[in-house]
């Protein structure tokens, strides 16, 4: 009898947890009526599946090193400039990440860099919807990357710079729902409004870290990975090649 997949449990516990939150904003049932919790359970066992999901891949050491060393890269340039408010060079080195070596590749950056760079920078709530943020950022990277839709210095940036809102929006999604009472349009739409500037900024700083580095370490990574992902010549991908699986 063929083993069920840790991947599949959790995917499993997923769907039943949204059976559970749907019947507990039904009939009001105390604690599954919790929106902050419930949303940050959600996103906890969405970011269960993807890292068992990577532990069930068959990925050779040289893809987890050079993917550690781009966390490590992401996690030093966001500390490094912390300082400069909302203008680091992550996002941008976690879609490279996904754009080179894949969607699951990317999500797993993403999500280090944000647990990794909490440990100095502060932990809390927030920390989870940042690593769901930033794997979401490198797994659809990734996606695209598959069918070249990034190619070129200004498709990267643009994208780079759409990611810089959609990461400020994820997290005020989980401000709002964590902290806001009652929820009204008024409510997200006044909590969008305050955190636009700080949104632009990081929208701004990716499209610059893309423009001026995006084609270059694009290249160096590909080059770096052509050197030990390769495919059989009846086409099958040889061990650690990303096959687009998410």
């Amino acid at each position: 009898m063929k083993s069920i997949k840790p991947s599949n449990i959790a995917l499993a516990a997923f769907a039943l947890f949204t059976a559970l939150w749907i019947a507990g904003e039904t009939f009001s049932i105390p604690g599954l009526d919790n929106l902050g919790l419930m949303t940050l359970v959600a996103v906890a066992l969405v970011l269960a599946y993807y890292y068992l999901r990577f532990e069930e891949r068959d990925t050779d050491t040289k893809t987890i090193a050079v993917l550690g060393m781009l966390s490590a890269l992401a996690v030093a340039g966001r500390v490094l400039m912390a300082p400069i408010p909302n203008v680091q060079p992550a996002t941008f080195i976690i879609i490279v990440a996904g754009y080179v070596f894949g969607p699951l590749s990317g999500f797993m950056v993403g999500s280090t860099t944000a647990l990794v760079s909490n440990f100095l920078l502060g932990h809390g709530p927030w920390t989870i919807w940042q690593m769901l943020a930033w794997g979401l950022a490198g797994l659809t990277a990734g996606l695209l990357g598959k069918g070249k839709h990034l190619e070129g210095r200004l498709r990267l940036s643009i994208f780079c710079a759409a990611w810089g809102f959609l990461y400020g929006w994820m997290l005020t999604i989980y401000f709002v729902f964590g902290f806001v009472r009652p929820l009204t349009f008024r409510a997200f739409l006044t909590a969008f409004a305050t955190g636009l500037w700080f949104d632009t900024f990081h929208a701004a700083g990716n499209f610059v870290f893309a423009f001026l580095l995006g084609p270059a370490l694009v290249v160096m990574l590909r080059r770096y990975r052509s050197r030990f992902q390769f495919e059989h010549a009846d086409g099958l991908p040889e061990r650690g090649a990303e096959v687009g699986r998410i």
